[in-house]
């Protein structure tokens, strides 16, 4: 009688394991740009990864799989359970002695806490790919990293530290001749000088980025360099809320051709801004919600900050009071649990104008006299300029209600 061997489950179980992945590798590198197909094999893609990244001849494929899939994770929002998968990842290229492999996995992962507005995570991995960069004399992620690094302290308000990254990578950049990376470092410096009312220097850094990404046929950098053109014209001491329109449609009509979802919740946004300073109030309204919409869903703490402070501006305008302050508060909170000055005081200032707006006029005098200190204090010297002048514009409506109000009590009523 025949004695057969048991079959070998766990080399069974390994080979399949193998096979798996390599299909995963296979399928999303044919179907790189068919969102849909991407889309509704999520949940298999990341089951494979799971198994495969404890299994040590599956690392090949499965950092194939995790660098072209992550991309489209990152645009669709759609990245619950990605974080960790990452983490696993870069522990797993280290181990191995991957470290061009711990750089990328690194840059995906510090991307995609700063697309989550987790800022402290996104620190701790930028100076990762930093440090491993330099090892390994990788010129072009150490220049990624510090131009990424910087537009988050542009955001957070941080911006000499800014300047120097930004100017930095710019600088690697064009020793190496990359084109790509000139064209965000660029980017990211005009919006830098967009938040210093640095207004003229700031369109010749957008103007050469957005160049750039139409020599290269970019359109994911010309889809950001156009929200930035947006803001450039929205934020300036005398807005143009018509010229920023065009700007945006023309980068929404990007965002649809790449998918790039929440992007269109910022382009939704600065239509919102836009409206508001057109006084196309029930417009701006709608814009704003759609915004919203977009940034719950990714759970977007910093947009979402930005949006409900202008949110209870637009209410401000329709005299919508409970609303108005409502909205202006939550912004505040937010931008408190971010730990973001810049943001909640601008809020505060806004809050000033509210206890303005419905006349409550020594209220408004005494907190506009606290952020006067508050801002020399607290903000760093180039932040003092786009608050102050916010601070001057309200503390001129001040002033003129004031004489108003005198005046009117001045005049003797003719009967």
């Amino acid at each position: 009688m025949a004695v057969t061997n048991p079959p070998n489950y766990a080399d069974l179980f390994h080979r399949r394991i193998l096979q798996n992945v390599s299909y995963w590798r296979d399928f999303v590198t044919a179907h790189g740009e068919d969102m849909a197909a991407l889309d509704g094999e999520r949940d298999g893609i990341l089951k494979a990864l799971g198994y495969a990244l404890d299994v040590a001849d599956a690392w090949p494929p499965a950092y194939e799989v995790m660098t072209h899939y992550s991309l489209h994770l990152e645009r669709r929002g759609t990245w619950e359970g990605w974080n960790p998968l990452l983490e696993q990842a870069v522990r797993r290229a280290e181990e191995s002695g991957d470290l061009a492999a711990a750089v990328n996995l690194s840059t995906l992962l510090a991307r995609l806490c700063q697309r989550q507005s987790r800022p402290a995570e996104t620190i701790r991995h930028y100076r990762r790919v930093i440090s491993l960069a330099r090892r390994l004399n990788d010129a072009f992620s150490l220049a990624r990293a510090c131009t990424n690094l910087g537009y988050l302290y542009t955001e957070q308000g941080r911006w000499w530290r800014a300047e120097i990254l930004c100017c930095a990578a710019l600088a690697i950049f064009e020793r190496i001749h990359s084109d790509h990376g000139r064209a965000h470092a660029e980017n990211h410096l005009g919006f830098l000088y967009i938040r210093q009312c640095l207004w003229e220097q700031a369109r010749q850094r957008l103007e050469r980025a957005c160049s750039l990404w139409q020599e290269m046929g970019d359109s994911h950098g010309l889809m950001r360099g156009f929200i930035n053109q947006s803001a450039l014209y929205l934020e300036r001491e005398h807005p143009d809320p018509n010229e920023a329109l065009v700007f945006l449609e023309k980068a929404l009509q990007q965002a649809r051709l790449t998918g790039e979802e929440g992007e269109i919740g910022r382009i939704s946004a600065n239509m919102a801004i836009a409206y508001r300073l057109k006084g196309e109030l029930l417009q701006a309204e709608v814009y704003s919600q759609q915004a919203e919409a977009v940034f719950r869903r990714f759970s977007d703490s910093l947009e979402l900050a930005r949006l409900w402070s202008n949110r209870g501006l637009i209410y401000l305008d329709q005299k919508e009071w409970p609303k108005a302050y409502s909205f202006l508060k939550a912004s505040l909170e937010m931008w408190r649990s971010l730990h973001y000055k810049y943001g909640e005081v601008e809020v505060l200032l806004h809050l000033a104008n509210y206890d303005l707006a419905r006349e409550q006029h020594q209220q408004a005098a005494i907190q506009l006299d606290k952020l006067e200190h508050l801002i020399e204090v607290y903000c760093e010297e180039a932040q003092c300029r786009p608050l102050q002048l916010l601070l001057r514009k309200y503390r001129h409506s001040l002033t003129e209600d004031s004489t108003k109000t005198t005046e009117a009590i001045a005049t003797p009523v003719v009967k």
